[in-house]
């Protein structure tokens, strides 16, 4: 059962039958999803706009547009024969946005699909890893005043933010240098087949994945006694810095999703919260870890936009191995007002008897109500009560931080 958008970029049939429906019934625009109502290709203007939004997904982490939905109001309003046949073929589409796009996107895949005799169409575009695109050259459609009017101006370049096309800025530089980082990074360790460093008499062992092999003999390997062990996974060389050893964790989570730092580690990540250095991306993450881990959560989401902090709790509510901090992201989504509230409260189904009752309406003394000091400090009985200043309760925040963390070697990420 598919759960987010992020999940179907990622899964081996982006297009399939399964991933359209949950794209038709998800009635919420946001950083990987547009709703187009309609699309001719006679227009230049058009075409230009559609570039802009395709350029946008594949700058950032990919996404569909689906034609044949009316924006705002997500009515189904289909598409005709004509305009289906158009969307359809990504060569078409490839040439026209090539225009005007260096390096050109060579990725694209396009598919109609018919529900109650209306045609829709799905356009995939994956994330481009390993490069950036830009605008090549001016593209602009004569308005009908008789002017020209520029859409696409050379030289720049764009990313998808928050439900729109958004110019590449500072920050949004930042991240596209740390995705690229990290793909090359995992390229060359795809590319690299074994490097073994071990002394001359050293016997060494290859121990091979197919089940047809000969079983010459038996191994059994244990991890490092120094190592933590995460679900095969296991630090193994110290980061030397935090920020290291967070983007440690979450390359170990894309590998594997139930692999997660403990509740010691994302305590001693927000008692050195002042002193990181970490972008949006990052900060999402470690906020989604102290979701999971019920580690105070809001200095991480105090400059990210909030339609980012509503599709990392949709997210992060979807992937709910444990209901331990489920609580905690119905309280964090009050914030952002009834509507998404009850959305929350909708997506738990049959989980909601299991949710505490005072939780279960939106709070009518606001969302503060659901951060009281009992809420915060019901670990931790043998503080003081906090006080009703900001300073005082981050100190006592600082001093938990200081109590939690548990004296851990960290090693680097290995494979076992």
């Amino acid at each position: 059962m598919l759960n987010c958008i992020k999940e179907i970029i990622l899964s081996d049939d982006p297009m399939s039958d399964e991933a359209f429906q949950f794209l038709l019934n998800y009635q919420e625009e946001d950083s990987q999803l547009d709703f187009k109502e309609s699309f001719h290709g006679k227009e230049e203007r058009e075409w230009l706009g559609i570039t802009k939004d395709i350029l946008s997904f594949a700058n950032t982490n990919g996404g569909f547009l689906l034609f044949g939905i009316k924006d705002g109001t997500f009515e189904r309003i289909g598409l005709d024969d004509n305009v289906t046949r158009i969307l359809a073929d990504s060569n078409n589409i490839l040439q026209k946005v090539n225009r005007f796009i260096e390096p050109h996107i060579s990725l694209l895949r396009c598919k109609s699909y018919r529900v109650n005799s209306n045609n829709f169409v799905v356009v995939f575009i994956p994330p481009s890893l390993g490069k950036n695109h830009i605008i090549s050259q001016d593209g602009s459609f004569t308005h009908q005043s008789g002017k020209e009017k520029i859409i696409l101006r050379k030289g720049t370049s764009y990313v998808r933010r928050s439900g729109g096309n958004h110019l590449v800025d500072s920050r949004d530089l930042d991240d596209i240098i740390n995705r690229r980082m990290e793909h090359y990074r995992t390229s060359l360790l795809d590319k690299i087949a074994r490097v073994v460093e071990a002394q001359q008499e050293s016997q060494v062992f290859i121990v091979s994945q197919d089940p047809t092999a000969e079983p010459h003999s038996k191994f059994v390997i244990e991890n490092a006694p120094d190592s933590i062990p995460v679900k095969g996974m296991s630090f193994t060389v110290s980061p030397e810095t935090t920020e290291q050893e967070i983007m440690a964790w979450i390359a170990m989570t894309g590998r594997d999703p139930e692999a997660l730092p403990s509740s010691a580690t994302t305590w001693k990540w927000y008692g050195a919260r002042k002193s990181l250095d970490l972008v949006t991306d990052q900060k999402l993450q470690v906020a989604k870890y102290c979701l999971m881990t019920e580690v105070p959560v809001f200095f991480w989401l105090s400059s990210v936009e909030a339609k980012v902090i509503k599709e990392m709790l949709v997210e992060t509510l979807s992937y709910r191995k444990s209901f331990t901090y489920v609580g905690d992201i119905v309280s964090v989504s009050a914030f952002f007002g009834k509507k998404f509230y009850q959305s929350v409260l909708n997506k738990l189904d049959k989980d909601l008897g299991r949710l505490s009752p005072i939780k279960r309406n939106y709070p009518t003394q606001g969302p503060r109500s659901f951060f009281g000091g009992d809420h915060l400090f019901h670990k931790n009985k043998t503080l003081s009560k906090p006080s009703n200043q900001k300073e005082n309760l981050e100190r006592e925040l600082d001093e938990i931080s200081k109590r939690e963390v548990d004296p851990i070697h960290w090693t680097g990420i290995s494979r076992c």
